[in-house]
């Protein structure tokens, strides 16, 4: 059997001429810097995040999921039913941090034990997802102080922290412009 190349050709070939690969140049080239412009520019207004209050809140329950917004006045906790605030003069300290936690719930849980040969163990291990911490020491009318605890999404407590001490909240840990990266040996 011999093969020759023109059964390999194509039927139609696509032809573009110089005005259709200019457009696509000029597409491909402004279109992601225009995109990143725009959300640079929404990432800096007050926009709520989804917050889950672990505990320290007043009037809010614990392990409550809502929306966290940083104002003028300053940081508050709103779910449909319930809402708190602080104030930012009252601010004492804000402190961020990096957590995990397992995802999937009852039914992933006993998915795990129904697993033979421990094999729910290995399933333990891509069922965690990594989440932000963020956490407030303020002071109320009276002059006590209390602490708060809330979990953001990945990236997200720090811009928080940072839109807080713009507002003026105090902090002991500077808020970090952008994280240096470490390279193997440990050095900076």
């Amino acid at each position: 059997m011999t093969t020759s190349r023109e059964n390999f050709s194509l039927p139609h070939p696509i032809r573009c001429g110089p005005t259709a690969v200019a457009l696509w140049l000029l597409i491909s080239l402004l279109g992601p810097s225009s995109y990143a412009q725009t959300a640079g520019k929404a990432s800096d207004a007050a926009t709520p995040v989804r917050a889950r209050h672990v505990l320290g809140l007043d009037g809010v329950k614990n392990n409550t999921l809502g929306t966290l917004t940083v104002q003028a006045q300053g940081l508050e906790f709103k779910t449909s039913s319930v809402s708190g605030a602080i104030p930012v003069a009252s601010i004492q300290d804000v402190f961020t941090g990096q957590d995990s936690r397992q995802v999937g719930g009852k039914f992933f849980t006993l998915a795990k034990m129904g697993v033979p040969y421990g094999g729910g163990r290995v399933l333990s291990l891509f069922s965690h997802e990594k989440i932000d911490s963020l956490t407030l020491e303020y002071r109320d009318t009276n002059g006590a102080l209390h602490g708060t605890v809330f979990t953001v999404p990945l990236g997200r407590a720090a811009v928080l922290k940072k839109q807080l001490v713009d507002l003026g909240a105090h902090t002991s840990i500077p808020v970090e412009s952008q994280p240096e990266k470490q390279n193997a040996g440990g050095n900076k």
